[in-house]
């Protein structure tokens, strides 16, 4: 039987877990092991439970994690500034039994405290709910959206996608990441999960990279690497971050969109300068995480590549059903592996079903391997960006403010800028902006919003997103 890495916490015994820099506080393996059994055995019953747990980066949220990853349950995994209105869409749409993190009053729900957790909502008429055994965690499409489109995880993807991260990245127990992104996002979930299986301790922060106070806190610690999206880097670059002193930085690693390749290369000058790894990688929620990766020491002639295959995974390419062999040609970017999800949750029901992927994701992302069996993603098939390393369905947006607003509107843009067309006669590009960004927690630098007496159209009748393109 697999022993995953929340059962065999306790092989580090007295080795630092967690330390907590902003109440500076810790926990030892044996400790953060204990305290999670203690929940974990509170939790167990008959039937198994959906837990919605919203979460920061604190002990508190960690030790819930594992809480219910060792009970058996299934949870969700929500951001604890998700906006009101989402979070009670997915509350209607899933029924969850309990709900850790929250304060305030939920309809249906009595407040009642569990072990050191205070902040919990357990239902009070619990509905007759059928989870598929192998359901383990669940995760947004949408990062911290909260989209009632959720990705299905078992406890075999969470192992496979951490044990890989871990062999790529070579992940020992004397590494010490610094949290910076929530970790109920895959990428951020995936630095917590790859580095408690190798005992390493994890600094945990909810300051931005972007200002003093966090390099404070790094250097206090002696933390030895970072992750971030290319919002990060972009905002690193921009605030001198070159100029920090950081004699224990040991490794940065990008994933969550395409970073360009300028910044690939300023930052791999960075690294090569300093002594230091720079890891450019690839993945989707979808796979638990990671996908691909280029090692450090091949970037140099490879800026601009997603790299290859993690460990334990295959990349390949494939044009109306058929595998591409040659180099250069363009098709589907397809990757095989134990970290594929089961499948998608858009309903209550959709948690009863088993693995619909059979290990095989087709990513949507069109591209190339070059002659070394590197891969280049080169646009998208549908209708997606990403932003801060989100990922934004363009449709759903639009159907959102054509929900509140009542009037026409037709988003398109790239990674890292959204654009929005609105057909109307009243002066609501303001309002729409700042629903926008309210909504999906995005800068407003980041968005920008035209009206227009008349929306561009095909033939078709559909929207002509090249043509709406155009006017911005």
């Amino acid at each position: 039987m697999k022993n995953y890495f929340w059962e065999t916490l306790r092989n580090y015994r007295n080795k630092t877990a967690l330390i907590e820099a902003d109440s500076e506080t810790s926990v030892t393996y044996s400790e953060l092991d204990e305290l999670s059994d203690e929940i974990a055995e509170q939790l167990i019953s008959e039937d198994k439970k959906l837990v919605f747990l919203f979460t920061d980066n604190s002990i508190d949220s960690l030790v819930a994690y594992l809480s219910v990853l060792k009970s058996g349950d299934a949870v969700l995994l929500l951001d604890d500034k998700l906006n009101y209105e989402i979070r009670d869409n997915l509350i209607s749409i899933y029924k969850p039994s309990i709900i850790i993190n929250q304060n305030e009053e939920v309809e249906g729900y009595r407040n009642k405290p569990f072990g050191r957790l205070t902040n919990c909502l357990f239902r009070i008429e619990r509905p007759k709910i059928k989870l598929h055994p192998s359901l383990k965690v669940l995760l947004s499409t949408s990062g911290t959206t909260g989209s009632p489109k959720l990705v299905r995880l078992s406890a075999d993807n969470i192992q496979s996608n951490a044990d890989s991260i871990a062999q790529y990245l070579e992940i020992v127990q004397n590494e010490k990441p610094i949290t910076t992104l929530p970790f109920n996002y895959s990428y951020g979930l995936s630095v917590i999960n790859s580095h408690l299986l190798k005992g390493s301790t994890i600094v945990m922060t909810n300051k931005t990279v972007f200002f003093k106070d966090f390099w404070n806190t790094f250097k206090k610690f002696e933390c030895t690497s970072f992750a971030g999206v290319p919002y990060t880097y972009q905002m690193l670059k921009r605030t001198g971050f070159d100029k920090l002193d950081l004699p224990s930085l040991k490794t940065m690693t990008q994933a969550g969109g395409k970073l360009n390749e300028e910044m690939i290369k300023y930052f791999y000058e960075y690294a090569e300068k300093k002594n230091v790894r720079f890891f450019v990688m690839y993945g989707q929620t979808e796979a638990t995480a990671r996908i691909s990766y280029v090692p450090f020491e091949m970037l140099k002639n490879k800026i601009g590549s997603i790299g290859i295959s993690i460990p334990s995974g295959k990349l390949s390419l494939m044009n109306d059903g058929i595998e591409i062999t040659q180099p250069h040609q363009v098709g589907e970017i397809v990757y095989e592996g134990e970290n594929v999800m089961l499948g998608y949750a858009e309903t209550l029901d959709d948690l009863s079903k088993g693995d619909e992927m059979n290990g095989k994701l087709f990513t949507g992302d069109l591209g190339y391997f070059d002659e070394d069996g590197y891969f280049y993603v080169t646009g998208r098939m549908k209708r997606f960006i990403k932003m801060f390393g989100l990922r934004i369905n363009l449709d759903e947006v639009q159907k959102m403010i054509e929900n509140h607003f009542h009037f026409a509107a037709a988003c398109t843009g790239e990674d890292e800028k959204l654009r929005i067309l609105i057909q109307t006669v009243d002066e609501a590009d303001v309002k729409v902006k700042q629903k926008v960004c309210e909504t999906y927690k995005l800068n407003p630098s980041t968005v920008v919003v035209k009206q227009t007496d008349n929306i561009p159209t095909k033939s078709s009748g559909k929207y002509d997103y090249e043509k709406i393109n155009s006017m911005f």
